[in-house]
């Protein structure tokens, strides 16, 4: 499986302590043939966000489409459609929707953040 369509993914509800009005998605990982990463995808709804958390592994993002806001530490950033984003391993990081619009960003990670 090479070729996986937007418009065909299919997301599930994130259903975790922290976590409002946001889905997401497993697109590209170990099954497809890349052992070392899982590429996601989540989208975050109007008031939606991600818990406040850190971990010992990094992210790499891309916003596809939207706007919302990324806090990597103590510094809150606007971000929106085409911005790129690394978050460092072992920092508090967050993913918020104050906007009347979905957000939607891809989320790459080391498997063993999967």
């Amino acid at each position: 499986m090479g070729i996986i369509k937007h418009d065909e993914i299919v997301r599930d509800q994130i259903r975790a302590e922290g976590v409002t009005n946001t889905t997401g998605a497993k697109i590209i990982g170990p099954a497809q043939g890349w052992p070392d990463h899982t590429l996601r995808v989540f989208r975050v709804g109007p008031r939606g966000h991600t818990p406040h958390h850190q971990h010992d592994w990094e992210h790499v993002n891309y916003i596809i489409s939207g706007k919302g806001r990324l806090t990597i530490g103590d510094v809150t950033h606007e971000v929106t459609q085409g911005d790129f984003a690394y978050v460092p391993p072992n920092t508090s990081h967050q993913f918020e929707n104050p906007y009347a619009e979905d957000f939607e960003f891809i989320c790459i990670v080391p498997n063993r953040g999967a």
